[in-house]
């Protein structure tokens, strides 16, 4: 009568630990919610169920001890495994395990009436067994998966288990040992024994492996934020670069802009000064001239102030843009080299304002790089003209810039349908990289293709201003 009772005892706290245990998992892990520990815990309630069943054998009917609790029991084994390999990517087919375990019901309920003979119990010993085995060997691919030692601490506890359920698979199979014998032999008792310690072991290697994962996804979040800022300080320097570097190649048309009417002005005033001092000068005639020269300072002074914005860093806050000023700010900036190199740029814009939620400079320097690109694309041409339009389409705002050269090459058009972009790799201008970018970051994006027409198209794309601030 002791041994009844020591042996269901064992039984009862084993299922006790796993019912105790797969809430206080849940509740732990259940944020964010994932579907491999809803499993695994899942499986710990169907184990509790069962081995609690299990243990009351002849105090309560053979159909809850016998026809309930083996199915449950193995099934508990089955959602083991599935739970780690759901955690892999590698999940079985769940109606194939629906299938396995309503063939195994119903092989358990056809041999109801012959469950104390010897053929029942090796049955039942050998499929808890492989289920087991089935277990093992997933949780050793998840630690080969994970390289955890906690996974290695579930593959090792399951391990002692397998053990002790084929051992007693054995003993069955040699006559020694039934699948009703709680009362013979210490193999039950080991096996209670160590079913307790897995559940120890597999548990506590469970949330392990999740404190783990925990760290990892912490240290990759960390990674990701320190490369974010790296990439950030890195992309104001190369827009920054970028920048003094095509006012360097716009330098001649800059300083003609600045220096007509700066000569202006300087023959303005010359001349009031020799009427004044040749006592010819009145106010009607000196005015207009001195009125001449502060246009041609003021001009000056708009095309200096210019170039320092477009050298000064971004300072990251947008505003209310009209497209419209973007389009005329990189006309004047490229109207004299558009001169000298004798391109002809035609401009479309429509009457009414339309307005984004952006930064000037940076859209400014890139619609002026993609003329730019533009321009050398055409420079060779016989007809060197490129259009450029600004239009409204749905809920976004489109500039397109078209020219008549041969084309973006297709190594370009490539990358960019991969989405795989070089930072610098077209015509060597600010590049499609940066570009996109730049778009990106106010909420647009960059289209490239070759029309059937001829040439290359880029769309700059941005959302519109009631949309980009809803």
């Amino acid at each position: 009568m002791t041994e009844v009772l020591d042996l269901a005892t064992s039984f009862r706290v084993n299922a006790l630990f796993y019912l105790l245990m797969s809430p206080t998992l849940w509740l732990v892990l259940r944020r964010p919610m994932q579907w491999p520990v809803g499993v695994w815990c899942l499986a710990g309630l169907l184990a509790g169920v069962s081995v609690w069943l299990i243990s009351m054998r002849g105090l309560v009917d053979s159909v809850w001890t016998y026809l309930v609790a083996q199915p449950m029991l193995l099934a508990s084994y089955l959602l083991y495994a599935q739970s780690l390999r759901m955690d892999m990517g590698r999940a079985w087919s769940w109606r194939g395990l629906v299938v396995v375990l309503v063939l195994y019901a119903g092989v358990i309920g056809w041999g109801f009436g012959h469950r104390h003979t010897p053929g029942m119990a090796m049955l039942v010993r050998l499929a808890n067994s492989a289920a087991l085995l089935a277990l093992t060997l997933s949780a050793l691919a998840l630690a080969r998966h994970e390289r955890s030692r906690n996974a290695r601490f579930i593959v090792a506890g399951f391990s002692i288990f397998t053990a002790s359920m084929m051992a007693n698979a054995l003993a069955t199979w040699l006559g020694q040992h039934g699948l009703y014998a709680m009362q013979q032999g210490v193999l039950n008792h080991i096996l209670g024994l160590v079913s307790l310690l897995t559940v120890v072991m597999a548990y506590m290697g469970y949330l392990g492996l999740a404190l783990e994962r925990a760290q990892r996804a912490t240290a990759r979040l960390r990674q990701a934020q320190w490369q974010a800022r790296q990439w950030r300080d890195k992309a104001q320097s190369l827009t920054l670069l970028d920048r003094q570097r095509t006012l360097s190649v716009l330098a001649n048309s800059l300083g003609h802009d600045i220096l007509q009417p700066l000569t202006a002005t300087r023959l303005n005033v010359q001349l009031a000064r020799r009427m004044v001092q040749s006592g010819l000068a009145d106010l009607g005639a000196v005015g207009p001239l001195l009125g001449q020269a502060v246009q041609g300072l003021q001009r000056s002074a708009a095309m200096v102030e210019r170039i320092r914005g477009f050298l000064r860093p971004m300072s990251g806050q947008s505003s209310t843009l009209v497209l419209q000023s973007v389009l005329q700010d990189a006309h004047d900036l490229l109207r004299q080299e558009l001169m000298y190199r004798g391109i002809t740029l035609s401009v479309q814009v429509p009457a009414q304002p339309v307005c984004v939620h952006a930064q000037a400079l940076p859209l400014t320097q890139t619609l002026v790089q993609v003329i730019r690109n533009a321009m050398q694309a055409v420079l060779l041409q016989q007809r060197a003209v490129i259009s450029v339009s600004l239009r409204v389409q749905g809920e976004e705002a489109c500039i397109e810039v078209r020219d008549g050269g041969p084309g973006l090459p297709p190594r370009v058009l490539a990358q960019t349908h991969e989405g795989v972009l070089s930072s610098m790799d077209w015509l060597n201008g600010l590049g499609l990289y940066m570009a996109r970018g730049i778009l990106t970051g106010f909420g647009g994006r960059l289209s490239l293709d070759n029309p059937a027409s001829g040439g290359a198209r880029v769309q700059l794309v941005l959302p519109l201003l009631a949309k980009a601030q809803g």
